[in-house]
């Protein structure tokens, strides 16, 4: 008790003390702020992106090259890579859905296309999606025209800058209504669809990334990325099963003289045979409907609001590694794939910047205290002549360089979350998009954590220790008499 009575008398007595606290408080308050516009930064993108088409967590296939929603990540590959899907979809959708802490989830598959509007090609990231089921579960995307496509509608939907990029590049404004061409190449050959314009979209917060991406009728998209044929093997068919299925026969005309049949010249047999040849085209056409419907790549999942992503994320992989599906649970970062580079090498420069800053100022506040301790060199050779044992000599630096930066540390983050609540009310606008996607909205956003708090306390005692660690390790391995004369 008498040495931390004695060491707060001597921070006291010391008109230097006042100074380093000012000092040190600032260094944290620029600390707790960096903080808070980085966690600020980091909730933004993740709100973006979660809210517009990664969702909080996505169900994958497995797959030997870097695998996001819009494909292959890999940087140059000389050739498309196909995207696998999931097997068993249906089992794989179940357990998803069944596991505590999923809210919900849609299904998509990915392609690109190119829209040919007056000879001119536009490139576009399609996702294949029930667009009621996926627009519902991505609160971003705000309907500014048309409607959602039906299940059973051939229809496309795009955002408003994709409208824009298509009128600067053709001078066509496309409207609801109009019939968009979408073209794919594969080798030599190409396939051809036409899908209708039923919705213009925009998203809460613009982002270059989204207007890649064009909702599709997951139908259209599978006929131009040719997964027809590839649904048929994820299911066990018959020989005759697949015959009929792949057969040219049109299942609408196929009848259109059933009288013919049921004259009255028509024999029992040759009636039984047109049923049965009718319900196993019928049959056929309801498997292949079947197998197109489990042509999926990824499920999209959003989580509870308390639920740990990472924790969920666990608990899926473990039970697809339990039942050896080749599939796997990621987080929305990786799901994004690629195209946060950009944001991400905006941050590392963002970030650095800081750090320098900070640097700098610790490194001024270190030499500050060590200086302050070593002026003291005299009367730590006193306090040993009189008695004074190492531990209390060391005990008495530490305690006082604790009650400088430990007090410098409550003064700045108080001042850190004075500054951070006069930002959040000044409510300062970001005109510049690519800033505007490193923060996540128009708007500055910072968050202060209990983490950034305790952090900057954390550090404040690092400070404590390095600013006494040093001087009382030279002062005492020097003798009282040279210690007394000032001679370190």
């Amino acid at each position: 008790m008498y040495a931390i009575k004695l060491a707060f008398k001597n921070v006291r007595a010391r008109k230097s003390s006042l100074v380093i606290i000012l000092f040190i408080a600032f260094a944290i308050a620029l600390l707790v702020l960096s903080n808070a516009i980085f966690d600020g930064t980091d909730n933004g993108i993740e709100k973006t992106f979660v809210n517009s088409f990664t969702g909080n967590i996505v169900i994958r296939p497995e797959s030997r090259y870097p695998l996001s929603l819009f494909g292959d990540e890999t940087p140059v590959t000389g050739e498309l890579s196909t995207i696998p899907n999931l097997i068993p979809y249906a089992d794989i959708l179940e357990c998803v859905k069944n596991t505590n802490g999923i809210k919900e989830t849609t299904s998509q598959i990915s392609g690109a296309a190119a829209l040919n509007i007056k000879g001119v090609h536009i490139a576009k990231a399609l996702f294949g999606v029930n667009a009621e089921e996926y627009c519902k579960m991505m609160s971003g995307i705000i309907i500014k025209e048309g409607r959602v496509y039906a299940s059973d509608e051939q229809g496309i939907m795009l955002s408003e800058n994709s409208i824009e990029e298509i009128k600067k590049n053709t001078g066509v404004t496309l409207k609801i209504g109009d019939s968009v061409q979408l073209i794919t190449a594969n080798g030599t050959s190409f396939t051809i669809r036409s899908a209708t314009l039923t919705g213009i979209y925009t998203y809460s917060v613009q982002n270059a990334t989204l207007d890649r991406i064009a909702l599709i009728n997951p139908q259209i998209l599978r006929d131009l990325m040719g997964t027809r044929d590839a649904s048929l093997s994820q299911m066990d068919l018959e020989e005759d099963q697949i015959d009929l299925i792949e057969s040219d026969i049109d299942l609408d005309d196929l009848f259109s003289d059933a009288e013919d049949f049921f004259s009255e010249e028509s024999e029992p047999d040759e009636l039984l045979k047109a049923f049965t040849e009718e319900n196993e085209l019928n049959e056929g056409k309801e498997i292949f409907e079947e197998a197109e419907s489990s042509v999926w790549s990824y499920i999209i999942c959003r989580t509870e609001d308390k639920a740990s992503e990472e924790a969920l994320i666990n608990v899926l992989n473990y039970q697809f590694k339990k039942n050896e599906w080749p599939v796997q649970a990621i987080n929305w970062r990786t799901s994004a794939g690629g195209t946060v580079y950009l944001i991400y090498y905006l941050r590392i420069i963002f970030n650095i910047g800081i750090i320098l800053i900070l640097a700098t100022g610790f490194i001024v506040v270190n030499n500050t205290l060590t200086i302050s301790s070593l002026t003291r060199v005299c009367e730590t050779g006193t306090l040993r002549a009189l008695g004074a044992k190492r531990n209390f000599i060391a005990s008495q630096f530490f305690l006082e360089t604790a009650f400088l930066t430990v007090t410098a540390g409550i003064l700045g983050c108080i001042l850190g979350y004075i500054i951070n609540a006069i930002l959040l009310k000044t409510g300062i606008q970001i005109n510049n998009m690519y800033l505007a996607q490193l923060f996540g909205g128009s708007t500055l956003s910072t968050v202060i954590t209990l983490k950034n708090i305790a952090m900057c306390m954390v550090l404040s005692v690092l400070l404590a220790f390095i600013g006494w660690f040093y001087p009382v390790y030279i002062a005492l391995h020097v003798s009282p008499i040279e210690a007394m004369r000032g001679q370190i």
